[in-house]
């Protein structure tokens, strides 16, 4: 959220009452590490932070007896709830506003009951928006302070330096703001959604402020943390929200995958103990371009984003490292004959043929690998100009140029080029 400097707004007294930031534990539940990754991945705390501010005012409002609440409401309430209800890991609420002179605090802890109830009825007294580049470094400072972190955090998202001659920097302010963390050790994931919105919408180049009566706007819940850990979130507490647009930066989702025993295989081969949580084949007889090998992989890709889901198809790849490895065919279980009335197949969503003419001595490790895109609907959200957000649509300002800023603090991380990566190890059997 921009800090709106002509809004008339109160400070955020009323959330300051709301001291306690503990609640129920979660439970996230932990699904297959990703090949190599260590089994104590785990949730220490979770985090969820709501934007407080006046623009934000327009999503959450009081409703009438027997309206259902906007799509904003509905939402937040149950992922709120689905926080709440879980037992593992301890669950801390944060209002986020603006520091002042008064109350300098950027996150103020307040309790699940004070949250909800300002998701659903509206915030009493909101305060004037904190930077978004602010924000992020302040639910990064959690995490310093408790390793093992994730942090939630609900907002517009819509940025705009106070210079207006500055917006040119909102990718490097962006940049600027996660680099606090070791890139390495950091992910983000954003899940986009609109609601109606009923209020004063405050446009990102500051002109003057929009009345809206319901129209759509886009609101944003990103996810913090550790690589493995956002992995885990993304696939329970906010499965819900598979369907939605949503966008990954070095988040390590770990989908089951494995070697089919009997399925449209050639060769003599038996899948050996994992090396390092690697699927591994031996092979017993040797393997020629003239007798080659083939082996069907099948790969549950239900927990990764849907938008890969749909890509894997055609866009799985095979590093074949330092063999003459080729990826034959990558199918959806759903189309093949052969599936029908065999769970054995029907537990998995793609089907992956690889062709095999040479195994080294020393063994290689394959992977089948999913590139990296920048999902469409950034760049159909984005807008440069939001002055007449009615007539627009539903858009956010300069949004490509906050997720570029994003994208750019991972460029250096091997998640930058591909989005799933599956390792094989092939070795000849002893």
């Amino acid at each position: 959220m921009i800090l709106r400097k002509y809004a008339l707004l109160l400070p955020l007294s009323g959330l300051a009452m709301a001291c306690g930031s503990g609640g129920e534990p979660v439970k996230i539940a932990g699904g297959k590490p990703a090949a190599g990754a260590l089994a104590a991945d785990k949730i220490s705390q979770i985090n969820v932070l709501v934007d407080a501010s006046g623009g934000m005012q327009g999503f959450m409002h009081a409703n009438a007896p027997g309206e259902p609440g906007s799509n904003f409401q509905q939402t937040v309430a149950a992922l709120l709830s689905d926080v709440n209800g879980q037992h593992g890991a301890p669950a801390a609420y944060y209002f986020v506003k603006e520091a002042t002179g008064a109350d300098p605090r950027i996150l103020v802890p307040t309790s699940y009951g004070a949250l909800t109830s300002a998701v659903s009825t509206g915030i009493q007294k909101p305060a004037l928006g904190t930077e978004l580049p602010q924000m992020l470094a302040e639910a990064l400072k959690l995490h310093a302070k408790r390793p093992g972190t994730v942090s939630i955090i609900v907002s517009d998202f819509i940025y705009s330096p106070k210079n207006a001659d500055e917006t040119w920097r909102v990718k490097t302010d962006v940049k600027d703001a996660l680099a606090t963390a070791d890139a390495a050790t950091l992910a983000v994931s954003v899940f986009a959604n609109t609601s109606a919105y009923r209020g004063n919408f405050y446009p990102g180049n500051r002109t003057r402020p929009q009345a809206l009566r319901g129209e759509k706007l886009p609101y944003y819940i990103w996810v913090v943390g550790a690589p493995a850990l956002v992995g885990q979130v993304d696939g329970t507490l906010l499965k819900r929200l598979a369907g939605q647009p949503q966008a990954h930066f070095n988040t390590r989702f770990a989908p089951p995958y494995a070697a089919l025993d009997h399925f449209q295989n050639q060769g003599e081969w038996y899948q050996a103990d994992p090396v390092n949580g690697v699927p591994t084949l031996s092979f017993t007889k040797s393997v020629t371009r003239k007798e080659p090998a083939e082996v069907v992989f099948g790969l549950d890709l239900k927990g990764v984003p849907a938008e890969w889901q749909k890509a894997a198809t055609q866009g799985l790849r095979l590093d074949a490292a330092a063999t003459d490895a080729t990826l034959l065919r990558t199918w959806p279980v759903a189309q093949e004959p052969a599936a029908v009335g065999k769970p054995y197949l029907q537990q998995y969503t793609h089907l992956a043929k690889i062709k095999l003419g040479q195994v080294p001595g020393a063994g290689a490790l394959l992977h089948l690998t999913l590139p990296r895109s920048q999902p469409a609907w950034i760049a159909q959200t984005s807008t440069a100009n939001d002055s007449n957000i009615a007539r627009q649509g539903p858009k956010t300002f300069l949004l490509t140029d906050v997720m570029q800023g994003v994208a750019d603090y991972f460029a250096d991380q091997p998640s930058a080029q591909q989005a799933l990566d599956l390792p094989i190890r092939v070795q000849r059997a002893d």
